[in-house]
């Protein structure tokens, strides 16, 4: 088994699972390779109405437990013309969960206002003093993308009056308490539901939740505008693209190309954005809406994505484009300060780290890149007043939200997922947190240990035109559980390479294959690298092709995600 550079072994899935006969002459040997090593995705169905993406495939809303009895309340309360307010947070799925809602309910008569907490003032989930103000304005009280595990707060509201409601898909913990007051609708509560509800990010439940109201209010109006927004925030937040969400983001990719809302169309035409699909929302769109809430304030986010005016538009868009580019220029700056103190260390097999100067709204970034490059869990923080604020990523076989749920007493407040979580935690117990992490690293056997990179299959560079890659769109939208086909070609020489972008942190190849043809690549973030390659060399990579267009030309581009010295001499 090959290992790259990155330090990942390389399985290549045809050389496990070739697809059948019938598969290839109905796609074509590559396109049916692709097709079955996503055969799960398909439920085994390899039919085109599988295949491609259709609303009429979305699950029927009667079988997501309590989404009838919360509907029904909520409509009630809003054919006696009750004022609502809704509690978002501060990423990109609380922010377009919230926008989400905002959108439909004024699209229907509805007072509604929002309100999404500060990152550096408030932190993460609902807290009094919010409610309180909330309370003076509103009758009722929703809360998206947190809640599930803040029952005292709920309960506070409650108490002032407040009808609640939660919309959450974050995992409950053990202190986890329900009460007939308080309506959360969050299918992670639930044993016997379709699985497929779990995989829904908060702005999902929320669009799930309109399709209700519109029929108990009886409402003429069109749904299927309303996901783009769907779209962005189920991208965002990084969940398996499985049916469900696989539909809300082709159908919403296709709505956010239509450029309908004032505050997306500046914000495309901003990024000179001709065409989006997935890969746009995940690397251009959603990072300008996190920087909203990283550096600033998250309601700039939700106005792009609620106004009508194109003017406000624009303004908005200039302004989540500036704070976008001081978070580039934060997380590149934090980044190298961990690596530099990880020199330091030996045998890393976890990272925590912790600093006063340290950015919080850009600590969930730099963690994860530390995974990326050190596959190992990675806990980022931010110091202030003896409180360590920060984020968690971890590799697949080390489940955070476990590990932190059992030594729940180290922290202040957490919450998350099983490979991302948020966390505030007294520095004087960083310590004992760094050892616990590190021995659940330990306690792996040493297949767990190892991070690999699929593979779907070998192909050369030269079998790439605008059209075959285009055939891959077929498979969209790529993300959380329909990773972007990823494909082997082996024995290139390296005929030159540089280092490219603002801080030289990239790397720019010329490569040529055995019939003397010659084709440009970059590798992204990996020009550390640098010292393990020499012009002449032969080696295999691993490479996504891609259509980019400059000066009206249209071209393939070659995007590696590893590199290995091939045995070619």
């Amino acid at each position: 088994m090959t290992t790259g550079l990155t330090g990942r072994k390389w399985i290549v899935l045809e050389e496990k699972n070739k697809a059948p006969d019938f598969l290839i002459e109905k796609y074509g040997h590559v396109l049916a390779q692709l097709i079955y090593n996503r055969k799960e995705l398909f439920n085994n169905n390899f039919d085109e109405d599988t295949i491609y993406p259709s609303l009429k495939k979305l699950l029927d809303p009667q079988l997501f437990k309590d989404l009838d009895t919360i509907s029904f309340k909520l409509a009630d309360l809003i054919k006696r013309k009750k004022s609502i307010a809704i509690y978002g947070d501060y990423d990109a799925d609380g922010v377009t969960s919230t926008a989400l809602l905002v959108n439909f309910l004024r699209d229907i008569g509805v007072d509604v206002k929002y309100y999404i907490p500060s990152r550096f003032y408030e932190g993460y989930g609902l807290n009094r003093n919010a409610i309180k103000k909330i309370s003076k304005v509103a009758d009722v009280l929703i809360v998206v993308d947190s809640g599930t595990n803040s029952c005292e707060e709920l309960l506070y509201a409650r108490k002032l009056g407040l009808e609640v409601f939660v919309l959450d898909h974050h995992e409950p913990t053990e202190n986890f308490r329900k009460t007939e007051d308080i309506l959360i609708l969050n299918p992670k509560l639930y044993e016997d539901i379709n699985p497929l509800f779990k995989h829904l990010a908060s702005v999902g439940i929320s669009f799930y939740l309109i399709i209700m109201l519109r029929k108990l209010l009886q409402f003429e109006i069109k749904l299927k505008p309303y996901l783009d927004i769907v779209a962005i925030g189920t991208v965002a937040d990084v969940v398996p693209l499985s049916l469900i969400n696989r539909i809300f983001v082709k159908k919403g990719t296709q709505e956010i190309n239509k450029r309908r809302r004032p505050g997306i169309k500046a914000l495309l035409e901003s990024l000179s954005l001709n065409t989006v699909s997935s890969f746009e929302i995940g690397f251009n769109i959603a990072p300008r809406l996190n920087a909203a809430g990283r550096l600033d304030d998250a309601k700039k986010a939700v106005k792009l994505l609620i106004t009508k005016n194109e003017s406000t538009g624009k303004t908005l868009s200039e302004e989540l484009e500036f704070l976008n580019k001081k978070r580039q220029k934060l997380t590149e700056h934090t980044f190298k300060e961990t690596q530099n103190r990880l020199k330091k260390e030996k045998n890393i097999n976890s990272i925590v780290v912790a600093d006063e100067r340290w950015h919080p709204g850009i600590v969930g970034i730099v963690a994860g890149r530390l995974v990326e490059k050190y596959k190992v869990p990675a806990v980022v923080l931010s110091v202030k007043n003896g409180k360590a604020v920060g984020s968690a990523r971890s590799i697949p076989s080390i489940n955070l939200f476990e590990i932190m749920e059992k030594h729940s007493h180290l922290f202040e407040r957490f919450g998350g997922h099983s490979q991302a979580a948020g966390l505030t935690i007294s520095t004087q117990n960083l310590p004992k947190f760094k050892n616990l992490l590190s021995k659940a690293v330990k306690e792996l056997s040493d297949g767990d240990n190892k991070t690999f990179l699929e593979i779907d299959m070998e192909v050369p560079l030269s079998y790439w035109n605008t059209e075959r890659v285009n055939q891959l769109k077929t498979l969209e939208p790529f993300g959380e559980g329909n990773p972007s086909p990823l494909f082997i070609a082996k024995n290139l020489r390296i005929l030159d390479f540089m280092t490219v972008g603002q801080t030289n942190q990239h790397l720019k190849f010329w490569l040529k294959d055995r019939n003397k043809n010659v084709f440009s690549a970059l590798w992204w973030n990996y020009a550390d690298r640098i010292k393990d390659l020499s012009v002449g060399m032969f080696v295999d990579i691993v490479y996504m092709p891609k259509i980019s267009s400059w000066n009206g030309k249209t071209n393939v581009d070659f995007i590696l995600k590893d590199i290995a010295v091939s045995d070619m001499r």
